[in-house]
């Protein structure tokens, strides 16, 4: 007796329908050729997705179907989207079911040719799959439009043996169709085609008009007519700026910009690079902009309209061309005694023979790995590493002198020594410093002098001769400070030195400060 053996049936899953318009899919006859690669996907939930669940449902064009008759298990096959591959990024929802069994039978939107010209039984099916030329153009344009389509169902054999009126009449399925829809279809695809261009104009215009934002890039002529956008992009006004333009000379229309040799070294035969974008004055205005806001190359790139790297061959290039041109007046920078007496405020009449004001000032630099190079850069005083410069000014408040860059914990001495200033200093000069430069001794071999707030010693007081003497050194030597303040508005000297760029920030400071003399005088 043979023994009763359990069968386990696999238990299939809820049967799905599809739900757009007039589409018949059902996942009970997957094997059928029309439900070949066809699947279902869920409808959005509406108390999760309204907004994406109500579009879903317009588009199905049922009658009294909307968001609140969706429930967990409504489906709606692939076909009804961009591609018949479901949702996607660009079209996440689906074409608008506009057309009736026997239009979607038509293929008015998916003609598939090679199914009708294989599809020969009989010539009522060919004369079926050709349709109007101008309905199949019109057809294709609603293609390409998210929202803008009808359903995508594959024609079945039967309705292909049928004329148009007998399988209108036959198969229109009047409780799912819109009611509102009284268009015949060539009307409904004209407008829609109408549609379609008056977006594509819009679309055109809106690049055209972004294009040309785009492509306007940022320039002096934009600014030259208001002194106080100049003043805050460069540090000089228009006029201040010409005075520059016209002192760097005509070498600035054949400048070679400096690039990475490398590029020389592996194409020297190429030949020249396209036209440059930029005017030779927009790229001293870029240097100066860079210069003035510390602004990065990427920032620059997208103002100019211009590549990061031809921003930074600009800024290299100008910078070393106005150091050149600057360095050839480095020595008649340091005025005479002669031509500071012309000049001289009333403030300085007391000390007449002043020839400069000294004063030094520090910048933040890298910390290096090197322990002992890190100890010759921290300073004291700023309780971080940096490098000093000493900066001296005419009484009228130009900048006369500008040291190198010195490491950070050297002394006021000894950076006047390393410097020198001694060697431009004649007999009878008076040097006005703080009381950290005790530099008399060194004064006194050129015959020259200091002039230099009282020291209290070992006093508790000062006389009130020293005190009165003390405010009048401190009111005029505040110009240096005054100075000082003057080139660290520009914001490339407020920003940590990267080590690598150490050898060249001397011709930075020394750039800027030329630049400061171009402002107007400090003192009047």
């Amino acid at each position: 007796m043979e023994e009763n053996k359990l069968v386990f049936v696999k238990k299939k899953g809820a049967t799905k329908h599809c739900c757009h318009g007039t589409c018949n899919s059902d996942s009970r006859y997957a094997d059928r050729p029309e439900m070949k690669d066809v699947f279902f996907i869920r409808f959005p939930q509406n108390h999760r997705e309204p907004e994406k669940c109500a579009r879903w449902a317009l588009a199905c064009s049922r009658q009294n179907f909307t968001a609140e008759s969706i429930k967990k298990d409504t489906y709606m096959c692939c076909r009804h989207f961009v591609g018949g591959k479901g949702p996607t990024h660009d079209h996440p929802d689906p074409i608008p079911a506009t057309a009736t069994k026997y239009e979607a039978s038509q293929s008015i939107i998916h003609v598939d040719d090679e199914k009708c010209t294989k599809s020969n039984e009989n010539k009522q099916a060919d004369s079926a799959c050709s349709i109007d030329t101008s309905q199949l153009d019109m057809a294709h344009v609603l293609l390409s439009l998210n929202q803008e389509a009808c359903d995508t169902t594959q024609a079945s054999q039967h309705y292909r043996k049928r004329s148009y009126s007998e399988a209108f009449e036959a198969t229109c399925d009047k409780e799912t169709q819109t009611s509102s829809v009284n268009l015949t279809l060539k009307e409904s695809l004209s407008l829609k085609l109408e549609n379609y261009e008056l977006k594509k104009q819009l679309r055109n215009t809106k690049k055209e008009v972004k294009g040309d934002e785009e492509s306007k890039p940022f320039s002096i002529d934009e600014i030259k007519d208001d002194d106080e956008k100049m003043v805050f992009y460069t540090g000089l006004t228009y006029q201040q700026f010409m005075c520059l333009w016209r002192f760097l000379g005509p070498a600035t229309r054949n400048l070679s910009r400096i690039s990475n040799p490398r590029k020389h070294e592996v194409t020297p035969s190429k030949a020249k690079g396209p036209k440059r974008k930029l005017s030779p004055m927009n790229e001293l205005f870029l240097t100066l902009v860079r210069t003035r806001l510390g602004l990065l190359n990427q920032d620059l790139a997208y103002r100019f309209n211009i590549a990061v790297s031809t921003v930074n061959d600009i800024v290299t290039t100008w910078t070393q061309f106005m150091y050149l041109q600057f360095n050839r007046l480095r020595d008649a920078m340091f005025a005479s005694r002669k031509k500071i007496k012309k000049h001289l405020p009333k403030s300085f009449r007391k000390y007449k023979n002043v020839r400069v004001i000294l004063d030094a000032t520090e910048f933040f630099t890298q910390a290096p790995r090197n322990y002992e190079q890190q100890g010759n850069l921290y300073s004291s005083y700023k309780n971080h590493c940096t490098c000093k410069v000493l900066i001296g000014i005419t009484p009228s408040g130009a900048i006369s002198f500008v040291s190198d860059v010195y490491e950070g914990s050297i002394s006021d001495k000894d950076i006047f020594k390393k410097s020198g200033i001694l060697n431009k200093l004649n007999e009878g000069d008076l040097v006005m410093v703080d009381r950290g430069f005790n530099i008399r001794e060194l004064l006194l071999k050129k015959g020259a002098d200091i002039v230099i707030p009282p020291f209290l010693g070992d006093r508790s007081n000062l006389t009130p001769n020293e005190e009165a003497q003390t405010r009048v050194i401190a009111k005029l030597r505040i110009h240096v400070e005054r100075v000082i303040e003057r080139m660290k508005k520009f914001k490339i000297l407020k920003k940590i030195v990267p080590l690598n760029t150490m050898p060249t920030f001397s011709q930075t400071v020394f750039v800027v400060a030329c630049l400061v003399n171009f402002q107007k005088p400090i003192v009047k």
